[in-house]
């Protein structure tokens, strides 16, 4: 049996400048928290050996002490780490991939070639580094000598027009037991092609509003089939909350749903709460996000509600929003069910918004 995580996408150094200077400090020290966390997990699960499929930096020439923290961390792994630089940390001549002395466990794959690494008798581990940003690496190979091959490289799975991208065609030609893949930031699950499964395992670290959700790495198990298993980065995480306005009174009633829609560890989350829907009241948008700045990381608070408008407001005038009122109120009066004044209410509430042309309105 052959245990192993992979992981990718870190971006160690980024400057996260969309956030608060105090914020962005915290986001890069949770980057190291969740490296340091990778190696625990490789610890506790005694696995053979850590794949790191590019971008543990934001940048090619990192500071000299983040490098050296990084891998002091890495250094700490139980196993062998084999990492191949990506499409941000690519190889260069002043890479510190080249010119560091790299702990004893690390191995950095810097040939613009597919090279293989024993990693023990049924075992090799197969990689190439990217030398600038536009680099393709094809993944032709030398004949294997290992029935078990992995191949750890930065690739962008999802897009036809990603970086180094590879086409189903050609992870099963390659013939790989295991193709773990960087650059997406998104996971994309186990996948099959041929004989060769693969798999983006999405970014450690969450860069962007855009990556909501649990940001992690896998713990994949080869025996008589592959298995994955995600395991939650402690890396800060971005998180969109909207709240429907329409049913709520007050303050009050507003921080009672929130408290329910508050993720779990939210110091690790930067948060954007989106207030929608028609407005029975003005929400104290100033105290909101002040106080859940003392919840999150960070957060942004967005007022997109509009005024909740009278059902009823046409109903004495002569014109055609008035008529269509009248009409639907005898309807609604003279419907036999709770259900049926529902859709009735609905269809009125639908037809005055199109004459007033708005945003169709839910119906509270």
């Amino acid at each position: 049996m052959l245990r192993f995580l992979h992981t990718a996408d870190l971006h160690l150094g980024m400057a996260f400048d969309m956030l608060p200077p105090e914020a962005a400090a915290k986001a890069q020290t949770y980057q190291f928290t969740a490296l340091e966390h990778l190696v625990r997990v490789a610890t506790r699960e005694q696995v053979d050996c850590i794949l790191i499929a590019g971008d543990l930096f934001d940048s090619s020439t990192p500071a000299s002490d983040l490098f050296s923290r990084a891998m002091s961390v890495l250094a700490q792994a139980p196993c062998p780490v084999f990492l191949s630089p990506g499409k941000h940390d690519f190889i260069h001549a002043q890479s510190p991939y080249q010119t560091n002395v790299l702990p004893k466990n690390v191995h950095i794959f810097t040939a613009t070639s597919l090279q293989s690494v024993h990693l023990n008798k049924d075992t090799a581990i197969w990689g190439a580094a990217l030398q600038e940003q536009t680099t393709n690496i094809p993944l032709s190979h030398e004949t294997f000598s290992h029935p078990i091959n992995l191949c750890v490289l930065y690739s962008d799975l999802q897009s036809k027009t990603g970086c180094n991208h590879y086409t189903a065609d050609d992870l099963a030609k390659s013939e790989f037991s295991y193709f773990a893949a960087g650059g997406s930031h998104a996971a994309t699950g186990l996948q099959r092609t041929g004989r060769t499964v693969f798999c983006s395992s999405g970014g450690l670290a969450a860069l962007s509003e855009r990556e909501t959700g649990a940001k992690g790495f896998l713990l994949i198990q080869i025996e008589n089939t592959i298995k994955a298993q995600f395991i939650e980065s402690k890396a800060m995480q971005f998180a969109h909350i909207e709240i429907d306005l329409t049913p709520i009174p007050s303050d009050v009633g507003l921080q009672k749903v929130l408290i329910d829609r508050i993720p779990k560890n939210p110091d690790h989350i930067c948060a954007s709460v989106v207030l929608t829907g028609e407005r029975v009241y003005e929400p104290n948008v100033t105290a909101l996000r002040r106080v859940l700045d003392q919840v999150f990381l960070s957060c942004t608070v967005s007022n997109e509600t509009i005024p909740k408008k009278p059902l009823w407001r046409y109903l004495q005038q002569d014109d055609i929003r008035g008529a269509v009122s009248r009409r639907y109120r005898d309807l609604i009066e003279a419907a036999a069910s709770w259900e049926e004044k529902e859709n009735l209410t609905r269809a009125l509430r639908f037809a005055l918004a199109a004459f007033d042309e708005d945003s169709i309105p839910p119906l509270s």
